[in-house]
């Protein structure tokens, strides 16, 4: 009966692994703030992220000095907009910006998720109005006077909060849950651990348990592709460009991180077959001593 308790918990315990993983991945890289930005840093340098909001910051530059200097703008403003906004994207500090800028994003996305009663009207966004500032500048060495305008505000939408809030109950019911996961599994494997007949047994149970947590890396690791396919599909068409690139970066830093489980492999192998070496049969424990005709006598 006891084995079979354990065979149980230790069967419950590789079925709840890989939600158990995605609980802790969800909540150290996706829920705090510091490891997501620096889960999306490094997007920085992409040519896509750069490009997109090049290409906002010049427009908006462009339009705010028509609006305000309607007379007397060079034909060549739009092309030197867009030289110098590749020129800001590709500055050393830009990366500080954008970790900036997600940080904030984050923040909102949050906000949405956490709260039944958040509104739902507007877009979530990137503040690139630092970005446009750079631009000016750049702008105002070729001789525009860019000092007559007022500062300017660019917020580049990501996604809709009405599209995000559609996450939200799922999110509120995930959040409890994995809260739940890791510790119901750490307790079947315990429970597992604690009814095992003898250390030979308790040794191949927490063996068990690792070869289940190292075949639930497998399984997220090929979950990764479709997850992430899933996530671009909600995305609009028209924001799909920057948002796609942010989406793979979150939903692919669970690749490295489900990976690292699989050092419960070799480890499991290791327990499990420690526990079935052979056990020293009663002859080779005793000493010769006490062996009949060990000492070249037998006494019949």
């Amino acid at each position: 009966m006891r084995s079979f308790t354990a065979v149980v918990a230790i069967l419950l315990a590789t079925l709840l692994a890989p939600f158990a993983i995605g609980a802790t991945w969800v909540s150290e890289r996706v829920d705090d703030r510091e490891a997501y930005v620096d889960t999306v840093g490094d997007l920085s340098d992409d040519p896509v992220v750069q490009q997109v909001l090049a290409d906002a910051a010049a427009d908006a530059a462009v339009k705010a000095l028509e609006r305000h200097i309607p007379v007397g703008l060079p034909s060549a403003v739009r092309g030197w907009a867009r030289t110098a906004a590749l020129k800001v994207v590709r500055s050393p500090d830009f990366p500080t910006f954008w970790r900036k800028a997600n940080g904030d994003l984050h923040q909102q996305v949050l906000a949405v998720l956490d709260d039944p009663d958040a509104p739902t009207d507007g877009d979530i966004t990137v503040d690139a109005s630092p970005l446009v500032a750079q631009v000016l500048l750049q702008l105002e060495d070729r001789g525009i006077p860019v000092g007559l305008l007022p500062t300017i505000p660019l917020d580049v939408p990501v996604t809709t909060k009405a599209k995000v809030a559609e996450g939200g109950p799922a999110y509120r019911a995930a959040d409890r849950f994995n809260r739940i996961v890791p510790l119901a599994w750490a307790a079947l494997v315990l429970l597992g651990v604690l009814v095992a007949h003898g250390w030979r047994g308790r040794v191949r149970t927490a063996g068990f348990a690792l070869l289940g947590v190292a075949v639930a890396a497998v399984v997220l690791l090929l979950a990764v592709d479709p997850a992430t396919t899933a996530a671009l599909d909600q995305v609009e068409a028209d924001r799909r460009e920057l948002t796609g690139v942010m989406l793979d970066a979150v939903v692919g830093s669970l690749t490295p991180y489900a990976r690292a489980f699989l050092v419960a492999a070799p480890v499991g192998l290791v327990l499990v077959a420690l526990s079935l070496w052979p056990r020293r049969t009663r002859a080779e424990q005793a000493p010769a001593s006490a062996i009949p005709g060990a000492d070249g006598h037998f006494t019949p």
